[in-house]
């Protein structure tokens, strides 16, 4: 009896569609990518492709659950770690930036605002608030604490995420070894402006850095 498709060779296309699907989502948006395409560009045929995702929308999940589930471990692990906020902070967004240096897909395209309300998608985007929820009560704590600048919260968390959708772009557009420095980099420029006492922040690196080892 003829043996059936190997698994591997079963993951190695999937990869390879999720890849083909995050380039083309960053060059046309979801909406103007077609499963056909993508199917063309991985050099498979589209009831290929719909052995491995039923539809668009379940590929975009795939991807947004690989970027989503483990940057909300990861901020619920800082968040729940020791250290005061200010040093935990600086840890999770150095740690955050590098993991999207990282990340093998172009995210360029990924958080399309107008498609997340898709009920297919419902679940990532509960992750997605989830996701900011974390970050703002960080930054609250840092503030409850006296360590930041008076600010609004929410107002913080949208400013650390705008430079992180910064590094998402610059990272489909440059080698990731020219980007090496960012993750602490943008750590340290964002601390700085909200630390209180900005001369605290070489005890807030060390203290990062601790936290990180």
């Amino acid at each position: 009896m003829p043996a059936g498709p190997r698994t591997d060779d079963a993951s190695a296309t999937r990869e390879r569609i999720l890849k083909a699907a995050a380039a083309a989502f960053a060059r046309r948006g979801f909406h103007g990518t077609s499963t056909r395409g993508i199917a063309a560009a991985v050099g498979i045929r589209q009831p290929s492709l719909f052995h491995h995702f039923p539809t668009k929308q379940a590929i975009l999940a795939e991807l947004l659950d690989r970027d989503l589930g483990p940057a909300l471990e990861r901020i619920r692990r800082i968040r729940a770690g020791g250290g005061r906020p200010a040093a935990r902070l600086h840890a999770y967004v150095e740690a955050d930036v590098a993991a999207l240096l990282g990340f093998p897909y172009d995210a360029r395209g990924l958080y399309d605002e107008s498609v997340l309300e898709d009920p297919a998608l419902a679940p990532q985007r509960a992750a997605q608030r989830e996701f900011h929820a974390e970050v703002r009560g960080l930054v609250a704590e840092g503030l409850d604490a006296g360590e930041f600048h008076p600010a609004d919260a929410e107002f913080v968390r949208q400013l650390i995420h705008a430079m992180t959708v910064e590094v998402i772009f610059q990272a489909a557009g440059q080698p990731r070894s020219d980007l090496a420095d960012r993750p602490a980099a943008i750590a340290g420029f964002v601390l700085r402006g909200l630390l209180a006492d900005p001369g605290d922040i070489d005890a807030v690196r060390a203290e990062a850095a601790a936290l990180k080892g």
